[in-house]
């Protein structure tokens, strides 16, 4: 912290040359001295203070007898005035004038000497000019000439002329530094003659109201000088000789800083008071130690009464507060004035004049004395309520916005479930009518059934998607993945299509690359796949190409570009702008076209965003358009390819005959709650599995129940059902087979293909899963794996 500027006294004296001193009597022990005195005799104000009549030591040794005479009649005389020398520190020799007097009480003792000590050692020279004078007009002239020259103010002698004329006849140093003009320069001049006609005539008028008033009279003018223009306070003072007044001293002090930081202050007074009026706060000042407060004339139109806003009981202001508040505002500022804390802030209701109640924001500071008394607590008062019915509008608005977003994705959840078990078993019961003994034109309309489940189940993929997305509900899974084996398995999905229009689909995969990288597989398959997908679905002749390459690496992370050009149609300057919007495509004419729901590049773009990065393109209309973004990745020394993360579906059934395996003769548990559902699972494992098994469990409980009474060679559990999920059912199905050697193979029956809910199948004690729509080549090499393994 800063220390505290010294106050205006002090100020003066260290500037003052004389040194004042004060002496206790008779002892004249040194009580204070200026810090003057180390000007005038090279040491510091303590060599006086610390030490008894070391100021003796200074006294020349022929003069000491002259100053030990004066103060031995100090006591009959009051005061002294006498000239001696000292010697100072750095061994010089200087002339003195001490002048003192007593102080006494109202009775008369005698309480300290005071006295003053200035410098005379450059007036020798006019002691000289004057030595043949007398001793008196010797004093008189030095006396003159310490008070004239001496001064800090600007002094300047006027003689009065017979004429009416005023003449300027002597100026002192402090005139000369503050105007610019010199003694030589100025003496012999009148006013007119100085300044002109328009300055020097108000300077006139000034000596002719002094010598009529008599006395000295003061005022304040600005004139310009050499030096430049500054304000003055000027006093006037008419010395009368033989009966005349012949001459007018003049004083004046130089004010014009102080009049710059009065007016300075003025204006920012003028200004606070202002903000302060039209500002729609109020403030306080509450005096601590009288308990009384000074309010605003703002705040106390709002909640005062119709007594004055000054000096207000602060029982007035606790009487506003609302009940409800009374007990934890009196002990909030209990303990805050109790703390050494300076600023706080707090929010609570006060009651209007009106009678309503507002709540109110109160920021306060702490004020506290020298010795860290807490003496005053100043403030401003803000009125909160309408922000408060802001905050609660907007509250509600949130709250009833989230309520809608949670309720449209519980919908869309919930829709997209149900929409999924008839598409299962529409999906399903088409693939079973495949490998049944149909003409070629059943088969094609089958084959179209089954194109167009698969379209609507990808478009209820990409609806649930972009739900997760929009709630904020999708999360990122990062696994330690084959980049390479990624990216080739991703664009080997499309050569069948691409090969369907005799485009060729290029990779061109960046020989820097990293084999494992952590990044969540099956979205950045999504990713790739809808951009590859666009670009071959856009293309008419040409090629598309796909690039994976290294930009840069830091350590362990790794910057890769992944980008699909094409030659396709492109997209033009205006369809750009709505390219990622929802539910939209570059024109109407492309929509009924190509169709689609406009969702792609959105989900796209979303998903990239989700792995902190963004989509790019460059696109020219007829020419083609290229997709491209970064990801920031951290390589890995393993990890997985992408086969044992996802399977790879087929685009489209095998139209084979279903082979009949008779060896398969075991028990099976089927754990589902949808009719539907349970009648495909079943219609397609007894077309392969004729001697096989069944028995079926509505919910989970009732599974748990059936594995007691009789334990089934395989389970197939759906993951949702009411009463007990599949998660719970088959937890306590293992805890039932503690102790045994060998576990029932259980297999969930889940409605989505990602990685937590395999994470959460195999955690709770299952052993394999299958997604929906079920693919009857899964559904069987997944029987076989676990029945030729397990108990037959």
């Amino acid at each position: 912290m800063h220390p505290p500027p010294p106050s205006l006294e002090m100020q003066i004296l260290s500037a003052m040359e004389e040194v004042i001193f004060s002496a206790s009597y008779p002892d004249l022990r040194i009580l204070y001295i200026s810090p003057s005195t180390e000007t005038l005799t090279g040491y510091p104000v303590e060599y006086f203070t610390n030490e008894r009549d070391v100021w003796r030591d200074l006294i020349h040794l022929d003069d000491r007898s002259i100053v030990e005479l004066a103060l031995t009649s100090l006591n009959v005389e009051g005061k002294i005035r006498v000239r001696y020398r000292i010697h100072t520190k750095d061994k010089q020799t200087k002339f003195v004038q001490c002048q003192g007097r007593l102080i006494r009480n109202e009775s008369g003792e005698i309480l300290r000497f005071d006295g003053i000590i200035s410098d005379i050692s450059e007036l020798l020279s006019i002691q000289d000019v004057f030595k043949n004078e007398s001793v008196e007009i010797k004093e008189l002239l030095l006396e003159n000439n310490i008070l004239f020259n001496g001064s800090q103010d600007s002094m300047f002698l006027v003689e009065v002329m017979e004429d009416g004329d005023f003449v300027i006849r002597r100026v002192n140093t402090a005139y000369e530094k503050s105007t610019g003009v010199t003694q030589s320069f100025i003496q012999g001049k009148t006013p007119i003659d100085l300044l002109g006609e328009n300055l020097g005539t108000p300077i006139i008028r000034n000596y002719r109201n002094a010598l009529k008033a008599k006395t000295t009279i003061s005022y304040e003018e600005s004139i310009p000088m050499p030096a430049g223009t500054k304000i003055w306070t000027t006093a006037l003072t008419p010395i009368e000789v033989d009966g005349k007044f012949k001459f007018i001293v003049g004083a004046s002090k130089d004010i014009t800083e102080q009049k710059r930081a009065e007016n300075a202050l003025k204006e920012s007074n003028e200004r606070y008071a202002l903000i302060l009026e039209v500002s729609s706060d109020g403030w306080f000042d509450w005096d601590l130690v009288n308990d009384t407060v000074i309010y605003s004339r703002r705040w106390w139109l709002e909640f005062g009464n119709d007594e004055s806003p000054d000096n207000t009981p602060i029982s007035y202001w606790k009487s506003l507060i609302h009940p409800d508040d009374v007990d934890w505002v009196t002990e909030f500022l209990e303990n805050i004035l109790l703390s050494q804390r300076e600023t706080f802030e707090f929010s609570f209701q006060m009651k209007k004049r009106k009678g309503n109640y507002a709540h109110v924001l109160s920021r306060c500071y702490i004020q506290r004395d020298s010795s860290g008394n807490r003496i005053r607590m100043v403030g401003s008062n803000s009125d909160l309520t309408e922000t408060k019915k802001i905050e609660y509008t907007l509250r509600k608005a949130k709250e009833m916005a989230e309520a809608a977003n949670m309720a449209k994705g519980n919908f869309l959840a919930n829709m997209s479930h149900e929409i999924r078990t008839p598409l299962n078993g529409i999906i399903g019961f088409t693939e079973l009518l495949l490998h049944s003994s149909l003409s070629d034109e059943q088969k094609e309309s089958l084959r179209n059934i089954h194109l167009s489940g698969k379209s609507l189940l990808s478009l209820v993929n990409q609806i649930l998607d972009f739900s997760k997305i929009d709630s904020g509900k999708m999360e990122l899974e990062l696994i330690s993945t084959d980049l390479t084996d990624l990216v080739q398995s991703t664009v080997d999905l499309f050569k069948i299509s691409a090969a369907s229009k005799a485009i060729p689909l290029e990779l061109h995969l960046d020989s820097h690359l990293p084999r494992f990288v952590s990044l969540d597989p099956l979205r950045v398959r999504q990713v790739l796949s809808n951009l590859i997908g666009n670009a071959i679905k856009f293309t008419h002749e040409g090629k598309v190409e796909v690039s994976v390459k290294t930009i840069k690496q830091i350590d362990d992370i790794i910057d890769i570009e992944f980008s699909v050009s094409d030659t396709g149609i492109g997209i033009d300057v205006n369809s750009q702008t709505k390219l990622f919007d929802s539910f939209s495509q570059a024109d109407t004419s492309i929509t009924r076209k190509y169709g689609g729901t406009g969702l792609g590049l959105t989900i796209t773009s979303q998903l990239i965003q989700k792995m902190n990065s963004h989509l790019r393109f460059d696109s020219e209309l007829g020419k083609g358009s290229v997709f491209s973004f970064v990801l920031s990745l951290q390589v890995n020394a393993t990890g997985s390819v992408s086969s044992n993360l996802f399977e790879e579906k087929q685009t489209s059934p095998d139209e084979s005959v279903i082979v009949e395996n008779n060896l398969i003769q075991n028990d099976i548990l089927i754990v589902e709650d949808n009719d539907l559902n349970k009648k495909l699972l079943s219609k397609m494992l007894l077309k392969r599995y004729p001697n096989i098994k069944l028995r079926y469990a509505i919910d989970g409980a009732d599974a748990v129940n059936q594995f007691q009474q009789k334990i089934p060679d395989l389970i197939f559990m759906d993951l949702q059902m009411p009463i007990m999920d599949g998660y719970t059912a088959t937890i306590e199905i293992r805890k039932l087979e503690k102790g045994s050697n060998k576990k029932t193979p259980i297999i969930a029956l889940t409605a989505g293909a990602f990685f937590s809910v395999k994470d959460t199948a195999m955690e709770s004690g299952m052993n394999d899963f299958l997604t929906k729509p079920i693919s009857a080549a899964d559904l069987y090499s997944t029987i076989e794996k676990w029945l030729s393994s397990g108990r037959m």
